[in-house]
């Protein structure tokens, strides 16, 4: 079975995530700081009348530490029941994977296994399938859900 997925690029590595979990891929928004979170929870942006988490994928797997410009986006991915726009250096091209191409991801990466849907070789690239609803723990979620935000100090 066929299963497409968004490529994006976070630092040197290309990544993967199922086009089924995301919203959009939209421009980036420079986030309104939320204090007392995680540092790798950017703020919130409104998308769409709501207020969104923004994280950063590479603060958040220990790569280093995102811009918001350039080749930069936002990926507007459903975790759980909520929304969450994860940024990423450059959102490179959908990509039409058979299910027997994915392959399990080797015990050491740099990434916990954890978030590792799988591997897949794309001509001589090797792409690392994300699971985006994985990425955050039952604590981080909670954290998101109980942000307090006030909507006039979205600017």
């Amino acid at each position: 079975m066929d299963t497409q997925f968004v490529i994006f690029r976070i630092g040197d590595d290309i990544y993967g995530a199922d086009i089924y979990n995301i919203y959009e891929i939209i421009f980036p928004k420079e986030p309104t700081r939320i204090p007392n979170n995680p540092d790798f929870i950017e703020g919130v942006i409104e998308y769409r009348g709501i207020m969104v988490p923004v994280l950063d994928l590479k603060k958040r797997f220990n790569l280093g530490e995102s811009t918001f410009n350039g080749q930069s986006r936002l990926v507007v991915a459903e975790v759980g029941e909520d929304l969450v726009a994860f940024s990423v250096d450059e959102v490179m091209e959908i990509l039409k994977v058979q299910s027997e191409e994915i392959k399990d991801a080797p015990e050491m990466t740099k990434i916990d296994k954890e978030y590792i849907e799988g591997i897949v070789k794309q001509d001589e690239r090797l792409i690392v399938l994300l699971d985006l609803s994985k990425v955050l723990t039952v604590d981080e979620m909670d954290i998101l859900r109980n942000m307090e935000i006030n909507e006039e100090d979205i600017s």
